[in-house]
C-alpha cells in the first residue's frame, strides 16, 4: 500500500511540476477563517517593529512556509517552522513554546552543521531580537488578540526586514534549509541502509510517520532492546520517499477520501502495466469524475452514501490497475486502520454492481451499502458509538474479495433488528425487505450458498420464488414463507375487524422453533374460520403449506433466527402470493382496505 501511495506522490510532484518543499508546507489551514499576525524583526537594527496583521492569504503558502500547524498536528515543543497555531486564552505559550522555542531549539543542535556561517549569524541576530523585546512582544500581542473575533483562527509567524522589505519566513533559504533537514532527519539519520520503499541504499529516517498509524513513542513499536535510536530499523525509510509519501497522502486525502455510512476511505489506484499516459488517464477518472459524478444519472449506479462515489466508472476500466480500499479512524492526533481491502480489480466492481442491480431490478429498489449497515451499525440503537463496525467491516471486504459469509451469522443480526420493530409494532416490514435484499446480493455475489433442490413436479404456486433463486428453495423455507404470508392475512383481517392484532401474541415477539411453526398452521386455519373468511384461495395455501411442512420432515437443523427470518419475508412478501392464490384478482376486501390502511399509516 505505501508503496502505491509513493509511487502516486512522486508522479504528482512530477507532473505539477512541484518544489520539494512545497511537499512539506500547509496549503490549507481549514474551512474557517484565519488571521495571520506577525512579530516584525529588524535584525540590522535589532530593533522589534510591532506586529502585522492580515488575512491568511493561500496563495502565500510556501512564503508563510507553515508546517505541521494542523496537518502533522504538533501539540507540544517546537514546530518545524517558527509559526504556530495561537491559543488565545494563553499566547505567551505560543509565543514562548513555538516561536523562541524553534530558535532555542535548532540554535545549538547539530542541524546547524548544514548552515553557512552567515545563515547561522542571522539566527542569532533574530534570535536576540526576541529574547530582548519578548515583553512587549507580548502584550502588543495580546493587544490585537482582543481586536480579533473569537470565530477566528490565528495564526502567529515572524516577518523579517532586509533591505527595507517585510519578508516572509519562505522568502529565506535558511529557513526552508531546515525545514527539509529535520523532515527528512538528514542530519540526525541513524543508519545508511536500503530503503524499505524504494530498495536504494540511503540514509534513513528515524522517523517515518507519515501515516499516524505508524509510531515510535511507545516500547511495543521499537526494535533493537526497545531503544529510539534504533527505531529506524523497523520502517527504514530515505528523505525521497518519505516525501513522495507525504505528497502521496495529501493527494489521497483531498482527492481520492471517501464517507461510507459513519466510516470514511481512501482509494488508492496501483497500475499493473503501462505507461505514463495511462497513469494520467486513470488519475485524470479520479480527478474529474468525483466533481460531476452526482450529475444526471450516475447517482443511480451508487453503492455507498457518498455522492462523489466514482467506483461505478472505475468498474469500466480493464484490469490494468487495482484499487486499495484502506479504512482509517482519525482520533485526534492519531489513525488506526481499521480496514485494508487490497488488490480489488475493476471486474470485480463489475460484479459487484451486477449483483446490485439484480437486487434493484426484483425490489423495484436501489440496493446499496446502506442496506447491510442497518444491520450492522449499533447493537442498540442508544448507544452513542457504532459497537458493530468490526462485523460490517469484515463483510464489505467479503463483497470485494469474494470471501465466504455465514448465513447464520447474517439472520442472527437481521432478526435483531426485525424482533426490535416487530415487538415494537413499528416498520418490521422495511426492515424485513431490506434483509432479504442483502441475502439475494451475497447470494448473486456466491457469498453465501443454499441447498440445491430438484423440483420433480410442477408447483402450485408456479413462479413465486423464482426471482430469488435459491433462498427460498427448500421446502422447509417454502412452507416458513407461505405461512408468514398466510398469518399476515390473518392480523390484516384482525385489524379490520377490530382494530387490533391479538394473534400476534401466538407468533412469540418472532422467536418460534420447529414446533412452533408446526403448531401455528392449524391455529391460522381456526382463527380464519371464527371470521368465517377461510375461502378457497387461503385454503389453497394452506394445503400448499402443509404439503411442504410434511415434505421438510423432522429434525430442520434450522436457527431459531433463520426460522423467523424466513417466516418475516413472508409477511414482509404477502403481496406476492395475493396473486397467486386469487388469479382474477384479490377477492378479499379486508386485504385491499388493509394494505391501504398500512400504507396510509
Amino acid at each position: 500500500m505505501l508503496s502505491a501511495v509513493r509511487e502516486i506522490g512522486e508522479r504528482v510532484i512530477k507532473e505539477e511540476g512541484k518544489e520539494t518543499i512545497s511537499v512539506l508546507v500547509d496549503e490549507k489551514i481549514s474551512d474557517k477563517e484565519y488571521k495571520v499576525l506577525s512579530i516584525l524583526v529588524d535584525p540590522l537594527q535589532k530593533k522589534f517593529e510591532g506586529i502585522d496583521l492580515e488575512d491568511f492569504d493561500s496563495e502565500k503558502t510556501l512564503r508563510y512556509l507553515f508546517r505541521g500547524v494542523f496537518r502533522k498536528g504538533v501539540t507540544s515543543g517546537a514546530n518545524p517552522t517558527p509559526a504556530a497555531n495561537i491559543n488565545p486564552k494563553e499566547p505567551h505559550k505560543t509565543l514562548e513554546g513555538k516561536v523562541k522555542g524553534w530558535f532555542n531549539k535548532y540554535a545549538d543542535q547539530r542541524i546547524l552543521r548544514i548552515l553557512t556561517e552567515k545563515e547561522k549569524v542571522f539566527l542569532q541576530k533574530v534570535k536576540e531580537v526576541l529574547e530582548k523585546e519578548s515583553d512587549t512582544i507580548l502584550k502588543d500581542l495580546k493587544v490585537k488578540i482582543t481586536e480579533l473575533s473569537k470565530k477566528e483562527g490565528k495564526i502567529l509567524t515572524i516577518k523579517i526586514k532586509q533591505e527595507e522589505k517585510w519578508n516572509y519566513l519562505g522568502d529565506f533559504e535558511v529557513f526552508k534549509k531546515i525545514l527539509l533537514a529535520t523532515e527528512s532527519n538528514v542530519d540526525n539519520a541513524s543508519s545508511v541502509t536500503t530503503c524499505s520503499i524504494c530498495g536504494e541504499m540511503n540514509l534513513v529516517s528515524p522517523d517515518a510517520g507519515v501515516f499516524k498509524f505508524y509510531t515510535i513513542d511507545k516500547p511495543g513499536f521499537i526494535t533493537g532492546g526497545f531503544q529510539e535510536s534504533l527505531s529506524w530499523k523497523n520502517f527504514p525509510l530515505c528523505p525521497d520517499c518519505k516525501l513522495d509519501l507525504e505528497e502521496g497522502k495529501r493527494f489521497l486525502e483531498s482527492m481520492l477520501a471517501y464517507k461510507f455510512y459513519g466510516l470514511q476511505y481512501i482509494l488508492i489506484p496501483r497500475l499493473l502495466s503501462g505507461t505514463e499516459e495511462i497513469f494520467k488517464e486513470i488519475i485524470n477518472i479520479f480527478v474529474t469524475s468525483k466533481k460531476t459524478v452526482s450529475l444526471q444519472d450516475k447517482v443511480k449506479r451508487r453503492i455507498t452514501n457518498d455522492e462523489s462515489e466514482i467506483l461505478d466508472l472505475l468498474a469500466e476500466e480493464k484490469d490494468v490497475l487495482t484499487l486499495d480500499f484502506l479504512f482509517l479512524s482519525k482520533e485526534q492526533s492519531a489513525e488506526r486502520i481499521l480496514l485494508l481491502i487490497e488488490e480489488v480489480f475493476p471486474s470485480r466492481l463489475k460484479r459487484i454492481f451486477e449483483a446490485k442491480d439484480k437486487v434493484d431490478s426484483i425490489f423495484d429498489e436501489r440496493f446499496n451499502f446502506g442496506c447491510i449497515r442497518e444491520f450492522f451499525s449499533k447493537s442498540d440503537k442508544n448507544k452513542r458509538n457504532y459497537d458493530l463496525n468490526k462485523y460490517f467491516l469484515e463483510i464489505i471486504d467479503g463483497v470485494f474479495k469474494g470471501r465466504q459469509l455465514d448465513f447464520k451469522f447474517l439472520t442472527n443480526f437481521y432478526m435483531l433488528k426485525i424482533r426490535k420493530e416487530f415487538i415494537n409494532d413499528g416498520y418490521y416490514r422495511p426492515v424485513t425487505k431490506r434483509a432479504l435484499m442483502d441475502t439475494i446480493f451475497f447470494y448473486d455475489l456466491n457469498l453465501i450458498t443454499f441447498e440445491e433442490v430438484i423440483v420433480l413436479e410442477e408447483e402450485l404456486l408456479g413462479n413465486l420464488f423464482k426471482d430469488y433463486h435459491s433462498v427460498f428453495a427448500s421446502p422447509i423455507k417454502k412452507g416458513i414463507f407461505l405461512l408468514g404470508s398466510l398469518t399476515e392475512m390473518l392480523l390484516r383481517k384482525q385489524w379490520k375487524a377490530r382494530s387490533a392484532k391479538p394473534f400476534m401474541k401466538s407468533l412469540k415477539g418472532l422467536k418460534m422453533d420447529e414446533g412452533d411453526i408446526r403448531a401455528l398452521l392449524p391455529k391460522v386455519q381456526n382463527k380464519f374460520e371464527e371470521y368465517d373468511s377461510f375461502d378457497k384461495g387461503k385454503r389453497l395455501l394452506a394445503k400448499e403449506i402443509a404439503d411442504y411442512l410434511l415434505k421438510a420432515g423432522d429434525g430442520w437443523n434450522f436457527s431459531v433466527d433463520e426460522i423467523n427470518f424466513y417466516f418475516a419475508c413472508g409477511m414482509n412478501l404477502v403481496d406476492k402470493v395475493l396473486p397467486v392464490i386469487y388469479p382474477e384478482g384479490i377477492q378479499d376486501p379486508d386485504v385491499i382496505e388493509q394494505e391501504n390502511q398500512v400504507e396510509e399509516e
